[in-house]
């Protein structure tokens, strides 16, 4: 009993102790906020412990939890993204393969000789002669091409000039029409042109009037003798069967080389309605040799028609820097395990604007068709782009001299664009099927020496 009568008399102590507060009023609210905050901080304090063990288990935890399975799900994600990438890029290396292969996948003139046959009868090669002159012929007709008036032309409107007659006009002399003495020498003979400097005033509107007429009546500049490998097959004859397949396989190259020339010529042209107003003008010639590239550059228009094409002057691999016509090439390039190449030559007078369009649809992208090496699978269209630039030369144009005189360009400036391209073949694309001469050729073999 005497327990709870201390008790009592503690707090009565304590009471009393605190009677003090009667008079100090000011101070019983503090001591009251404090003696508050003493009681709940305890239990306050338990509390926010015990709170923050059950966020924490509870949903720390399970924030945690679901971290991890998001990040899991997320590194799925990124795998099977990354491998659809990997796929992807897969399928585009094979394309890029496809594509490459696809730009030598080109038609033949004939199914039956390549790779090889056991046939041995000369008229195995007649469909080759006869599809490249017919071929060429197509594609100078294609494009508007043809020829300025002939000597017989030239002299033909001379002579019936209604207008030269009156002003006591006679026969033509050599000195200005037919002779050597009007090209400087006996080089090129009778007949060559004509020396537009040596005419009269009235002969030369006579000559003009003649020129321009015949120039607005076509799109460019271009008799097929002009194109390498014409006359070559124009007067072909079989003389061995190892020397026709050579012959048969490097002037299809050449074929397809001549075909982007034209194609590219055609597509400048394309907005024109004759000479006067087109980008291109004039094809020159092209070449597939430095010899027959010489040989053009002696005689221009001269030499046109007149000169039978050797087999010395036939498209050749380059193999090595004799082979090559840009020796050495800018690009390196000589027929390796990958690819094979081949040098032309082509001039062509074009706009003096038009020089860098005209280089860049020459190396542009084109289509063609292939039906399987053996002519017998479904027509597909392919592209090709394996034209590059070697060498540029870009030369004045002397309208009066004896390569132009008789060719109008109309009024805005011209300029002789000569050009050196390498054209390059995928191997892998037509390795079954070139001829094992050709193969001997490229190795440098003694068959092929």
């Amino acid at each position: 009993m005497k327990s709870p009568q201390l008790n009592l008399d503690t707090v009565k102590e304590i009471l009393k102790k605190l009677s003090f507060l009667k008079n100090n009023l000011a101070l019983l609210v503090p001591v009251i906020i404090v003696l508050v905050a003493g009681l709940l901080f305890i239990p306050t304090k338990l509390l926010s412990a015990r709170l923050r063990g059950r966020i924490n288990d509870k949903s720390v935890k399970a924030a945690g939890e679901i971290g991890r399975l998001k990040k899991a799900v997320n590194e799925a994600s990124e795998a099977q993204a990354l491998e659809g990438y990997l796929t992807a890029y897969e399928q585009d290396a094979n394309q890029i393969d496809d594509l490459m292969l696809q730009t030598t996948q080109r038609e033949l003139f004939t199914y039956k000789i390549f790779p090889d046959t056991n046939e041995t009868s000369p008229l195995l090669f007649d469909p080759v002669q006869q599809k490249y002159v017919a071929g060429v012929e197509a594609m100078a007709r294609e494009i508007g091409g043809g020829i300025p008036p002939s000597d017989t032309d030239i002299r033909s409107a001379l002579e019936k000039s209604a207008a030269r007659s009156m002003y006591g006009g006679g026969r033509l002399g050599g000195a200005a029409y037919g002779g050597a003495a009007a090209y400087g020498g006996e080089a090129y003979g009778r007949g060559a042109g004509i020396n537009y400097r040596m005419l009269s005033p009235m002969d030369r509107k006579v000559v003009d009037k003649l020129c321009e007429d015949i120039a607005k009546g076509l799109r460019v500049y271009l008799s097929p003798a002009d194109l390498d490998g014409y006359s070559f097959w124009s007067d072909w004859k079989f003389e061995d069967r190892e020397k026709a397949i050579r012959q048969a396989w490097t002037w299809q190259m050449g074929y397809w080389i001549l075909e982007d020339v034209i194609d590219t010529v055609q597509e400048m042209n394309k907005n024109s309605t004759c000479v006067l107003d087109a980008p291109v003008k004039r094809v020159m010639n092209t070449s597939f040799t430095l010899s027959s590239q010489a040989t053009r550059r002696i005689g221009g228009r001269r030499m046109r028609g007149g000169r039978r094409s050797t087999d010395k002057d036939m498209p050749t691999y380059v193999i090595n820097l004799k082979t090559a016509i840009a020796a050495p090439p800018c690009t390196g390039r000589f027929c390796n395990e990958d690819v094979d190449a081949m040098h032309f030559n082509v001039r062509v007078i074009v706009d003096a604007a038009q020089v860098m369009p005209f280089i860049k649809e020459l190396c542009s992208a084109k289509t063609h068709k292939f039906r399987g090496w053996y002519g017998d699978q479904p027509e597909q269209t392919f592209k090709h782009n394996q034209i590059t630039v070697l060498e540029s030369n870009v030369i004045p144009v002397d309208l009066e001299g004896i390569d132009h005189a008789v060719y109008r360009y109309g009024t805005d400036a011209v300029v002789d664009l000569d050009l050196i391209c390498e054209y390059v073949f995928q191997k892998a694309a037509y390795e079954s099927v070139k001829p094992p001469v050709i193969k001997d050729d490229i190795a440098g073999t003694e068959e092929g020496a």
